[in-house]
């Protein structure tokens, strides 16, 4: 009986190293997938905001207003968005299975209509489907001046 526990025991702390590097895998794949969106939506990068925003996307923005997938590649086409660069900070990523909810602030320099430069705080949600992260939705609020 003592060695079945000990063997189960020895089982459990072999994999524990296995689930840390995948789960470290997955953080990292994540954070590729929203650096690559957060680039996408500031060069005006159409093909990769298409592949990395889910069909089913809601976003709400630090002005109020809620736009699904085709709405939000529309606004980010048009020449009412020019943003001349984009910073993002303390960005955290944690894991629940298939979906990841990625934290932190982002710093937009430049003119947009309808929207305020500088610093907001933001929450995503990213699903794995199909094999691949894609951005669900989350929402932005503006961080207020100190």
């Amino acid at each position: 009986m003592t060695r079945v526990v000990l063997f189960g025991v020895l089982a459990v702390l072999a994999a524990v190293p296995a689930y840390s590097q995948s789960a470290a895998a997955s953080n990292q794949a994540v954070l590729k997938e929203y650096r690559a969106l957060d680039q996408a939506q500031f060069k005006k990068d159409r093909a990769t905001m298409e592949r990395l925003m889910a069909s089913d996307y809601s976003y709400t923005h630090s002005n109020g207003a809620v736009n699904d997938k085709a709405a939000d590649i529309k606004e980010t086409m048009s020449e009412d968005i020019k943003w001349t660069d984009t910073k993002s900070d303390d960005v955290k990523v944690r894991m629940y299975g298939n979906v990841a909810v990625v934290t932190g602030e982002v710093t937009l320099t430049g003119t947009a209509k309808n929207y305020v430069p500088g610093p907001r705080r933001f929450t995503e949600i990213w699903v794995k489907r199909g094999g691949r992260w894609q951005n669900v939705g989350g929402q932005t609020t503006l961080v207020p001046a100190k």
